[in-house]
């Protein structure tokens, strides 16, 4: 069986790209890309993913959350109106949920807070969870998996975008996570996340974009999108010593085991 991309998280339902959405999802189609999970952090963003991907359900799933750098605005009652949309059967995951400690430190209590009752909520519904960890001053990774060591995330998860530690991946992986794998792989300067990618699992990897994020090389500096997750793919199999169909078999094979598609 022939597959093809998947880009495990892009924000093509975001204010900026959602007006683009139709070229966007012609421009996937093009390079080979099957699969999208879009990443929807408010209502409208959920309610327009899911008008605009009507007819091809089959091509998108939709993950659900409130973003660490969202915390501070957000309204109360806004996460149970969210969250009443788990049930929806394009709803496979949680996220992106978790600590963001770069931009604003002052309230990682209420980060924390909000990450661990979203955690609660996966794991009623048992769905996995997408988790954004971006250190700042404080390490806001070491906090992520002191969290999920004593709350665990029951239906497993991945941390997206990874580029932290290898000891750090290595922790991730004995919790059962998953890592996210975006176009810093790609960076002159990712060597980091090169390094993480030659101790990980072949089965423990997404791609992703991360859209409109971190474009990979050769497209760095432009606006990313779904339709460049095979640069990410490519460079994953000259990594690893693989075909690109066996680097999509593999990715499709580990997306289906973690969100139950």
């Amino acid at each position: 069986m022939e597959y093809g991309w998947i880009d495990s998280h892009a924000h093509i339902a975001s204010e900026g790209l959602v007006e683009s959405f139709d070229e966007l999802v012609s421009n996937a189609k093009s390079e080979g890309i099957d699969k999208i999970c879009i990443i929807c952090g408010s209502l409208k963003e959920i309610e327009d993913a899911l008008e605009k991907t009507k007819s091809d359900t089959d091509m998108f799933d939709l993950a659900i959350g409130i973003h660490p750098c969202d915390v501070k605005d957000a309204h109360e009652g806004d996460l149970e109106k969210m969250m009443a949309y788990l049930e929806h059967p394009q709803v496979v995951c949680v996220g992106e949920i978790g600590l963001d400690y770069y931009w604003d430190d002052s309230n990682r209590e209420e980060q924390k807070a909000v990450f661990k009752r979203q955690l609660e909520i996966a794991n009623e519904f048992g769905k996995p969870v997408a988790i954004h960890v971006r250190n700042g001053e404080l390490n806001a990774m070491e906090d992520v998996l002191q969290i999920l060591e004593s709350h665990p995330a029951r239906a497993s998860g991945i941390v997206h975008c990874y580029s932290d530690t290898v000891e750090n991946a290595k922790r991730l992986f004995e919790l059962g996570f998953y890592i996210g794998v975006g176009g810093i792989l790609t960076f002159k300067n990712g060597q980091n996340v090169r390094d993480v990618l030659n101790i990980a699992p072949i089965d423990r990897i997404l791609t992703e974009t991360d859209s409109p994020y971190l474009a990979p090389v050769p497209k760095r500096g432009k606006r990313n999108e779904p339709a460049f997750v095979r640069y990410t793919g490519e460079k994953i199999g000259e990594l690893k010593d693989l075909t690109p169909q066996q680097v999509k078999s593999q990715i499709h094979q580990n997306y289906k085991t973690l969100f139950k598609r």
